[in-house]
Formats: structure tokens, sequence, C-alpha cells
């Protein structure tokens, strides 16, 4: 009786491992676009970033190097 007990529970383990290996993660594609309502020059992320999540209702932002804020959404 044991013996069966044991190997019920080693397959039991069996198939949760496998399906742990099973589950596929994937990530979500962004997109950048030009914030079209943020004025003057971008200096700092966090206002851009509030900018964009507030104003333009976009995942986030950010400032590139050409001082401009860009904002972040899911393609």
């Amino acid at each position: 009786m044991e013996k069966k007990s044991l190997a019920g529970l080693c397959f039991l383990f069996l198939v949760l491992f496998v399906a742990q290996e099973v589950m596929v993660q994937t990530e979500v594609k962004t997109c950048e676009k030009l914030a079209n309502t943020y004025r003057g020059p971008c200096f700092t992320t966090d206002s851009c970033d509030d900018h964009c999540e507030i104003k333009e209702h976009m995942r986030s932002g950010r400032c590139r190097d050409d001082f401009r804020c860009w904002c972040t959404r899911n393609c």
C-alpha cells in the first residue's frame, strides 16, 4: 500500500513540475509616441512620466536626448 501512495505522490509532483515548465511568459510590445500636450524642454523624467500617465492616459513617459517628452503605450 505504501508503494502505491509513494508512486502516486511522485506522479503528482511530476505533473505539477511539467505544468510549471509549460507556462510561457510573454512580453508586451511597447511603442513610443511624442507627447502631444507637454510644453517646454523635458529635463526630468518624473514630470514627463506624470504627464503621460495623467494627461495623455499612456503607460509611462521619459525624457529622451532631444529634451522632448516621449510617452510609452502598449502596441
